[in-house]
């Protein structure tokens, strides 16, 4: 009987420590919404506090990239998530407080004027990216702003589409993903320019002879791709003129 009993004290003393173990942390910051191009893509908050934030309930209409919130939200350890991005959390309170500058603002652009106005431009580039079989992240007309979701890339087109200090046999990039930011700009006489940028994430070690674990990295595109899509749309724009 008194094993039974110390038995039973030692559980109930084990249960309590792992429930203790298990329970969340409470979170009060601010941060910005930004979609992630990794397993599929997933939006995440990247905090004014320096720490990712992944989470589990984020509401539709706060699924926009550079949206500036403030949240509430509670860690979830017990919870487990395939993306390997930041720390799980579970949403309390949120609000929206703006927007920060536009991502097509950290990319290079590759530029050309298409003979044709914004609207059937802009026909014209949906046009075209369907046909490449690229879905939309978002898209907003009034502007001529839109966007792609990731797309995987193989070894061998990753390593024709970035720029890298190393020789192709030095790299140790096995895989990554592109996404496309188009904005069009309409310009004089039923011309519009088109200005479109590629971020590229790739995944593996940058140089393969260093001793580092393998990581999602963004690296800097050479524009073959942008190049290859704008060929096109300015085509099909000409057509509609």
């Amino acid at each position: 009987m008194k094993h039974a009993l110390t038995m039973l004290l030692f559980l109930g003393l084990f249960t309590s420590a792992w429930a203790g173990a298990q329970k969340g942390q409470p979170i009060e910051t601010t941060g910005t919404i930004k979609h992630q191009g990794l397993e599929g893509g997933f939006w995440g908050i990247v905090g004014d506090d320096g720490q990712n934030y992944d989470p589990q309930n984020l509401a539709p209409e706060f699924q926009k990239e550079d949206l500036r919130v403030s949240f509430e939200a509670e860690t979830r350890p017990d919870a487990a998530s395939f993306h390997m991005w930041g720390t799980i959390v579970e949403i309390k309170s949120i609000k929206k407080l703006g927007r920060t500058g536009s991502p097509l603002d950290t990319l290079l652009a590759t530029t050309g004027v298409a003979q044709a106005d914004l609207a059937a431009t802009w026909e014209a580039t949906k046009k075209v990216l369907a046909a490449r079989g690229e879905t939309f992240l978002t898209e907003d007309k009034t502007v001529g702003t839109l966007s792609t979701k990731p797309r995987a890339l193989d070894q061998a087109t990753l390593g024709a589409a970035y720029k890298s200090r190393y020789k192709p046999e030095d790299s140790g990039y096995r895989e990554g993903t592109y996404e496309l930011l188009i904005n069009l700009v309409p310009k004089w006489k039923s011309k519009t320019q088109v200005e479109i940028r590629a971020k590229i994430m790739a995944f593996g070690t940058e140089n393969k002879a260093m001793a580092k674990p393998d990581t999602w990295d963004p690296v800097p595109s050479n524009g073959k791709i942008e190049k290859e899509v704008l060929k096109t749309i300015l085509s099909e724009a000409k057509k509609r003129n």
